[in-house]
């Protein structure tokens, strides 16, 4: 994933790259933008963006022997008659890119992928989402530049993390191990107020900016340059109900995100607003160059809102058109709410995926506290010096 979206920019020549040499209107009806005389089987580079529930993939990137996003979505295509079977398969005739890697389980409103394409007969948008599964959406096919690259022209992203507000109540979590009902009904007294969401949020704010994430994916050793990411803000909304359960939204945006690591972030939060971790425990672990367990929180309540492309968008959004997810908002919306939000509630009514991992990892905070306390031990044995003000 790249870290600096601008430097990545094809050279100016990419302005003048267009497959037809026309200019680059929507084709979210599939072809109905096409100039008289034009070639109905030339290929045409577009952007697609999409939005998907992540249940049962193994995760974006295409990989042969599972299922995932990226194979659906390219027999979909196939099917709609806009990549020729003979290229099928490969995606380096066509010039695929993808814009992130949503990882196994982890849904989606706001993906981007870029292709060259066949755009004609009209309807095209219309057949290729006939073709895809359920939960599965193409809100539009975009003309873009001839070297637009859907993953390098993409300057920052923004994710969701979906947490039921009974999961902040410290209580949770320890009456969860006498059992489903007994933590249910710790949580009945508990209200997510005004202040624990400022709690939250101070939390959350202290992973803003550039900083050494090692301890918030998993196999980066802290001396690998890709373990130092960029977070530009890091939030937590009111509480909203969903089919009757009271959530929060926190939302990150970025220029890049590591695997596992928002829900490494998200996790360690929770331990922290909970009392099971401390503060100066989520700063030691930003700090160190040793191992700290961070918890990582379950893949349910994770989803990719959108792709940005800023940089794209100053330099050839007036000649060929904005690459914008705002221009799909309420195709956004009600993809969200009817199937992503509805997904995770229904998925914790019926597995209690939140649930278990508050009990299963956190486990009141006894083995968690152990291990951090040992990696701290190890910090001062190797003679760290430590700057709290970097964080």
């Amino acid at each position: 994933v790249a870290d600096d979206a601008a430097a990545a920019l094809a050279p100016e020549r990419a302005s003048r790259e267009d497959d037809d040499g026309g200019d680059a209107r929507v084709a979210d009806g599939g072809g109905g933008d096409r100039a008289p005389g034009s070639n109905p089987n030339k290929k045409r580079k577009v952007a697609l963006s999409f939005a998907y529930v992540g249940a049962g993939y193994a995760g974006m990137q295409r990989n042969p022997g599972v299922v995932t996003i990226e194979g659906e979505l390219e027999a979909a295509i196939v099917k709609a008659g806009g990549i020729s079977d003979a290229n099928a398969g490969d995606f380096g005739k066509v010039a695929w890119t993808r814009a992130a890697r949503t990882d196994k389980g982890v849904s989606a409103v706001g993906q981007v992928i870029a292709c060259r394409m066949v755009l004609e007969p009209e309807g095209m948008l219309e057949r290729i989402n006939e073709a895809l599964p359920e939960k599965f959406e193409v809100f539009g096919i975009d003309r873009v530049t001839g070297g637009f690259n859907a993953k390098t022209m993409c300057d920052r992203r923004r994710y969701e993390y979906v947490i039921p507000t009974w999961a902040f109540d410290p209580s949770v979590g320890k009456a969860a191990s006498a059992g489903a009902d007994a933590a249910v009904s710790a949580s009945d007294a508990f209200v997510f107020t005004e202040e624990t969401r400022a709690r939250v949020d101070a939390v959350l704010k202290n992973y803003c900016g550039t900083h050494n994430f090692h301890n918030y994916t998993v196999k980066v050793k802290p001396t690998d340059p890709q373990a130092k990411r960029y977070i530009l803000s890091f939030d937590c909304s009111e509480p909203f109900e969903v089919d009757g359960e009271q959530f929060v939204r926190c939302t990150v945006l970025g220029q890049s995100f590591m695997l596992h690591q928002i829900r490494k972030l998200i996790g360690t939060m929770l331990a922290v607003v909970r009392g099971e971790l401390t503060e100066d425990d989520q700063k030691f672990a930003l700090l160190t160059s040793q191992f700290a367990p961070t918890p990582m929180a379950p893949e349910l309540g994770l989803f990719l809102c959108e792709c940005i492309y800023k940089a794209y968008n100053d330099k050839f959004g007036a000649v060929h058109g904005a690459m914008e997810l705002s221009k799909y908002h309420d195709k956004v919306e009600a993809f969200k709410h009817k199937f992503v939000y509805t997904h995770i509630v229904n998925q914790e009514r019926e597995e209690h995926t939140m649930r278990d991992w508050l009990r299963d990892v956190l486990q009141g905070g006894k083995h968690l506290r152990t291990a951090f306390d040992a990696s701290i031990a190890s910090s001062i044995a190797a003679g760290e010096t430590l700057d709290a003000s970097r964080v």
